[in-house]
């Protein structure tokens, strides 16, 4: 009696139509095999969509419902290892999303596991590196927004990176930003601190400091991370003109001070008004007061180190209310001018530096463009020449000429380019028309012979090959 009901029920079903959901191959690989595929029903509701690699396997299946994404999605490897579970609610990323490492043995060890509600991340996320070590861990509160400290380790399992409210850097509705102050630091693979950055609204902003890098024993206490020597300190330039950094000292490893730099606020960030240089003991070397700030730049000279060097000067550069070089260096203060008194003061430069593991001398000249449609737009490099020291003859190495900027503001080689041997004797004449070569190039060997002559019409064109001597 009680298997009647039941019965009667299977009976009415007989007379029932059951809709199917049919596979629609989309598209295929080249070699034949499905790539895209769609499960659907009669009335066209897809249930499914699949994407397969060209060994067959399925890369990753997708629910749907009225259209949209709903249910769970998995991605499998070109091996069949699964490599992502996840789910969709009305087309929306929803509940636990867990990625596993790429593993033939299909161990489904997780690489990362994260929350989502309504699309937006929410809850504490976490991470691993292939070895099993934390790699990274993030907090996000019920509306999605960053929360609290994120952490990031090296794969050694000592501590990265720490970042508190430092997450919005390309983010532009300010309205969504935390106005709370914040830090983002990092360290070296011995949890030795390597940066540390005042936060707020989002972005580096406030002060600074870089620390020297060390390789010693890892070791994660706090006392080992938070102390480390310091290299550089300054600050971070307002919200509307990015995070560009401003140093105020920069340290030797021993502790002593190279260099101080004072700042002068202007519209956009800030301007030097004050550079100072110190050996090893403290005393000053060379001190830069700017003056005539105004809305353009300022008037000085700059000097810069030699690389590896804290008290040796390999460059000089002087400004004249403008940003860029201009006015004359009339005087030369770099610590090797005694190796080129028969070339500094020769021509006309406003920069003057020579190249690590170069022994010649560089100078620039930057004057305003004879072209009206640069004419305010300041400075502008025109010349460029080298020379050899005076113990290899002192003469001309190179001298070169530039044309008008290109319109991302950079000078381009235009006009004759020459090159020399220490023996003055010409090496090259190329000429140049907005940066590439055209016209008549020359060579030559150290006795002034011809050696090469061609004829170029510019880059990924034709070039004339001529035979020296005949015409």
């Amino acid at each position: 009696m009680t298997f009647l009901p039941l019965l009667g029920i299977c009976g009415g079903l007989c007379c029932c139509t059951i809709e199917h959901a049919e596979e629609q191959i989309v598209e295929k690989h080249v070699n034949g095999t499905k790539k895209t595929s769609v499960w659907v029903y009669p009335d066209g509701e897809i249930l499914k969509r699949n994407e397969w690699y060209d060994n067959g396997i399925k890369e990753f299946e997708i629910q749907y419902k009225n259209g949209v994404p709903h249910g769970s999605i998995k991605r499998w490897t070109v091996l069949g290892d699964v490599a992502l579970d996840g789910e969709y609610k009305n087309g929306k990323r929803e509940g636990t999303w867990t990625s596993y490492f790429v593993e033939r043995l299909n161990s489904r060890r997780k690489e990362s596991v994260r929350h989502y509600k309504d699309d937006h991340p929410v809850g504490d996320w976490e991470g691993w590196h292939f070895n099993g070590n934390k790699a990274f861990e993030e907090h996000y509160d019920d509306n999605g927004n960053p929360t609290g400290v994120w952490k990031k380790w090296h794969e050694n399992g000592v501590l990265a990176e720490e970042n508190s409210n430092c997450h919005n850097e390309e983010e532009t509705d300010f309205d969504k930003l935390q106005p709370t102050p914040g830090f983002l630091k990092h360290y070296s693979r011995d949890c030795k601190i390597l940066e540390d950055y005042e936060c707020f609204m989002g972005k580096k902003q406030g002060k600074y400091k870089l620390y020297y890098e060390s390789y010693g024993t890892p070791d994660s206490s706090a006392e080992n991370c938070n102390n480390a020597k310091i290299r550089e300190e300054g600050l971070i330039d307002d919200l509307e003109c990015g995070s560009d950094l401003f140093p105020t000292a920069l340290y030797r490893a021993d502790g002593s001070i190279i260099k101080k730099v004072e700042y002068h606020a202007d519209d956009c960030g800030y301007s030097p008004s004050r550079v100072s240089w110190f050996d090893e003991h403290g005393n000053l070397l060379r001190e830069t007061v700017f003056k005539n700030h105004t809305h353009f730049g300022w008037d000085g000279i700059v000097y810069g180190l030699c690389e590896e060097s804290t008290k040796h000067f390999c460059a000089e550069t002087s400004f004249v209310q403008f940003a860029n070089p201009y006015g004359t260096l009339d005087s030369s203060t770099l610590s090797q001018k005694d190796a080129f008194t028969q070339s500094i003061g020769k021509y006309k430069a406003n920069v003057r530096y020579i190249k690590p593991d170069h022994k010649l001398l560089y100078e620039e000249y930057w004057d305003f463009s004879d072209n009206p449609e640069w004419k305010d737009s300041g400075p502008i490099l025109l010349v460029s020449r080298s020379f050899y020291p005076d113990s290899m003859g002192g003469g001309m190495a190179s001298e070169g000429f530039w044309g008008n900027p290109s319109v991302e503001g950079e000078s381009k080689r235009h006009g004759v380019w020459r090159n020399w041997y220490p023996n003055g004797i010409l090496k090259d004449s190329l000429n140049y028309v907005n940066g590439e070569r055209v016209g008549e190039q020359f060579g030559y060997d150290s006795t002034g012979k011809l050696t090469i002559h061609k004829t170029e019409a510019g880059k990924n064109r034709p070039v004339i090959m001529h035979i020296p001597g005949e015409k």
